[in-house]
């Protein structure tokens, strides 16, 4: 019996060892995906500070910047609609040029801004976007009668990386986050038609 009772706590020292190699090796996998996570976030913020840098200069200055900007006010005289109240919708295209061999006139998009005022609701979206053209990080704050809501969604080629509703984390596989994504995907199809027509020929 005691030859027994040696062997099963040899055995389960063993399997103890092998269970904590696992949890130190998954714990360090995570880390690494956190930061390779953070990376891409930070460079998605880093080239939201530049945009913004750049529009705020193409603002300041009347000469040429290489930015520029198509803009489309709906109810400009903000007149009462039936049902809503005061309504009125701005929206901005911020765009530059792209490759310039392919195609001499500016037409890659740079950053998108939808305001919108109902009565005593206000609403406001940025959509980001990288040289590639691709979607990279979309910003909605909602302010209704004193309360803002606040989300931010983080794109890396085409696929969710990260999704914030104010300090809360959302997990990226949620169906909460799905239907993020979706309505998110969907005004950015629609407001790329807008643009592409506002560019004309």
């Amino acid at each position: 019996m005691m030859v027994f009772m040696k062997k099963m706590d040899r055995i389960s020292g063993r399997s103890c060892h092998q269970f904590l190699f696992l949890v130190i090796l998954l714990g360090s996998v995570l880390q690494v995906r956190a930061q390779e996570g953070d990376k891409r976030i930070e460079e998605i913020r880093r080239l939201d500070r530049q945009v913004n840098e750049q529009i705020a200069e193409s603002e300041r200055v009347d000469e040429g910047t290489g930015l520029y900007c198509n803009e489309l006010v709906v109810n400009k005289g903000d007149k009462p609609w039936p049902a809503v109240g005061i309504y009125r919708t701005v929206f901005k295209f911020y765009y530059t040029f792209g490759d310039r061999e392919k195609d001499p006139y500016p037409n890659r998009l740079l950053k998108i801004t939808v305001t919108t005022k109902r009565s005593a609701r206000h609403e406001y979206a940025e959509y980001l976007f990288n040289p590639a053209g691709q979607l990279i990080f979309y910003f909605e704050k909602k302010d209704e009668e004193g309360s803002q809501a606040e989300s931010r969604l983080y794109f890396a080629s085409n696929r969710l990386i990260k999704l914030m509703r104010g300090q809360r984390i959302v997990p990226i596989n949620s169906r909460e986050a799905l239907e993020a994504v979706r309505v998110t995907l969907s005004e950015k199809k629609k407001l790329m038609e807008i643009f592409l027509k506002s560019l004309g020929d």
